[in-house]
């Protein structure tokens, strides 16, 4: 395993003043200033590292550089804030009930919410069975839907503008595990009773109440990680979340969905990251608190925090992915273990993904099984250009992580 970079860990050491208001304090030698921004550009997050960067003796073309995309950045949220409200609105107007996902309602807790980067809406239907009439509704308004649609939880669309909008009817994309994927469908009509208006960036909009909310963040970098993998923008969110008050029935009802979708281990992993390199503290008995190596919500031990060394290995794993696992070719899944079986159903529950209906009926997978492997190895061939052997040994590599988390493991709770 590589080691972190001097200029990686400049970068990291910023992230707690940039996201609480302090001041920088490094007591070294100073980085060099063009790799620290070229970092911080591949994961998104330069613009909220301008409060300290400005401070720091850079030259007046980096400055210029952080400037100019730091108003890039605060000129898009504005027009996805406002984009956001539009259509939320026109869906209240015709009686769909939804909310806002991700971006502006992640970005409402950070000091200066216009700094974080997000390039599309997301919106929740509270009812599936909504979508259809959600999509005549925007198609009437000069929306069109995108030819290729990457996802099967949610439609995504193109507004007037050129912005795009993704219509979600789950929290995540279908995981390989049938159980969760059960339980996260039934918690969407329960979600009606935990809706909230927000003031974000001086616009009201509907959002997750604060329970609902921890559970989607840490459900969509769940999703990412399971896939090519995620940046040090996502862990960013969780650590502005936490670090304020959070109601004592919101962390109970956090704390309930986390353990009947058992992701403890996931949630472990992601705090202790947080605490032990991007200064989450937590805010008190209100919220999440940390005594020693312990972490309590609602005044209970939740757990202890996993071993720096281990969540080295974690970060090592962010680091690399830069946004989204954009940053390699061979970034596609990560597997459970190295085991026989491991790579089978993560096989089978990409048929199911590639096929969502006729994967619905057992007498097709014989023809879809082919299927879905020439269109695999057609894919690494042609479009990634990128040998299969590569991509399962990535995957192997990651399949250690995920062993120490116990994803979807019953009565998981150390």
């Amino acid at each position: 395993m590589r080691q972190i970079t001097y200029e990686e860990k400049a970068m990291l050491s910023m992230i707690a003043p940039a996201l609480s208001g302090r001041n920088w304090g490094f007591r070294h030698a100073e980085p060099d200033w063009e790799q620290l921004i070229d970092q911080a550009e591949r994961h998104k997050i330069l613009p909220l590292l301008y409060p300290v960067l400005e401070k720091q003796p850079v030259s007046e073309a980096q400055m210029a550089q952080i400037q100019a995309g730091s108003q890039k950045v605060v000129l898009q949220s504005y027009h996805l804030l406002f984009f956001s409200k539009y259509v939320l609105n026109l869906l209240k107007e015709n009686q769909i009930p939804a909310v806002l996902l991700k971006g502006a309602s992640a970005a409402m807790y950070y000091p200066v919410p216009e700094l974080r980067k997000s390039g599309d809406v997301d919106i929740l239907l509270l009812d599936a069975e909504t979508l259809e009439a959600a999509k005549h509704i925007l198609l009437k308004n000069g929306f069109t839907v995108l030819e290729e649609q990457t996802a099967n939880h949610h439609l995504a669309m193109e507004g007037p503008d050129g912005i795009e909008l993704e219509m979600h009817i789950l929290l995540a994309e279908p995981f390989d595990n049938e159980r969760i994927n059960r339980y996260l469908k039934k918690l969407i009509p329960k979600m009606a009773a935990h809706v909230e208006d927000k003031d974000i960036m001086g616009v009201t909009l509907p959002v997750l109440s604060d329970g609902y909310l921890a559970f989607e963040l840490l459900l969509h970098m769940l999703q990412h990680f399971l896939r090519s993998g995620f940046g040090l923008k996502l862990l960013c969110d969780w650590v502005v979340f936490w670090n304020r008050p959070v109601d004592t029935a919101e962390i109970k009802l956090y704390l309930e969905l986390l353990r009947e979708a058992r992701l403890v281990g996931f949630s472990r992993m992601i705090t202790s990251v947080c605490v032990h390199y991007l200064g989450l503290r937590g805010a008190g008995p209100d919220g999440l608190m940390l005594q020693n190596d312990r972490i309590f919500f609602a005044g209970g031990l939740f757990c202890v925090l996993n071993s720096r060394s281990v969540c080295r290995e974690f970060l090592m794993e962010i680091l690399d992915a830069e946004e989204f696992g954009k940053s390699e070719k061979d970034r596609m899944v990560v597997l459970r273990s190295n085991r026989i079986s491991d790579y089978i159903r993560e096989f089978h529950h990409q048929m199911r993904l590639n096929y969502p209906n006729a994967g619905k009926h057992i007498w097709l997978w014989p023809v879809l099984w082919p299927l879905t492997l020439l269109r695999f190895l057609y894919n690494n061939k042609k479009i990634r250009n990128i040998s299969t052997i590569e991509i399962l040994k990535k995957a192997g590599d990651r399949s250690r992580l995920i062993e120490q988390m116990h994803l979807f493991q019953r009565d998981y709770t150390k």
